[in-house]
């Protein structure tokens, strides 16, 4: 929503890579309402101009992007779209995942002060993405560590109460071994 107010957008979308960065695993929109979004039917994997972004990942501005050699064309159902401004969200130095903002306000296609606002957004993005992660990793150690504290307080218990069980033992049967222990009124 803030790079299509940004760059003056009528569509934008933010698509999700998969671990080995082949093609798109989420796919969410903007400028698109549900009614609009159930005809277009399936999200995008990464085809056609929005692969190019896969592929290689740098900033993409074109003027009309059904001209372009490598475009796949729209499923019935999706709204006609021309200018396209697409830029890479990188997470620690890889692709993490792509921006895509069509058709600019106005008409015409988006310039390089859009390009680099959008550039700046996903900067943004890759950073709140980064720090995310990071803060995830953070609550899984602590999780991790909490278990193991708790299976050492439990190791330690069994371990108390096994010893005093074996005192216990030894003392009864150094008890029953004596030979004033004996019941001698029998």
């Amino acid at each position: 929503e803030t790079a299509v107010d940004l760059v003056g957008a009528k569509y934008g979308a933010l698509g999700v890579l998969d671990r080995e960065r082949t093609h798109l695993v989420e796919f969410v929109t903007v400028g698109l309402d549900a009614h609009e979004r159930s005809m277009i039917g399936e999200p995008p994997k990464g085809h056609g101009i929005l692969g190019l972004l896969i592929v290689d990942p740098r900033p993409i501005r074109l003027p009309d992007l059904t001209r372009h050699p490598d475009s796949f064309g729209f499923p019935p159902g999706h709204p006609p779209m021309t200018s396209f401004l697409g830029v890479p969200i990188l997470v620690g130095g890889k692709a993490f995942g792509n921006l895509y903002l069509t058709d600019k306000l106005g008409g015409g296609p988006f310039d390089e002060d859009d390009e680099q606002m959008a550039v700046g957004l996903a900067a943004a993005a890759s950073v709140a993405i980064d720090n995310a992660r990071l803060h995830a990793r953070v609550r899984e150690i602590d999780l991790v560590e909490e278990r193991e504290r708790i299976a050492r307080d439990l190791h330690d218990t069994v371990i108390q109460r096994l010893f005093a069980t074996g005192l216990s033992l030894q003392a009864a049967l150094r008890f029953m071994t004596r030979p004033d222990a004996i019941d001698r009124t029998q």
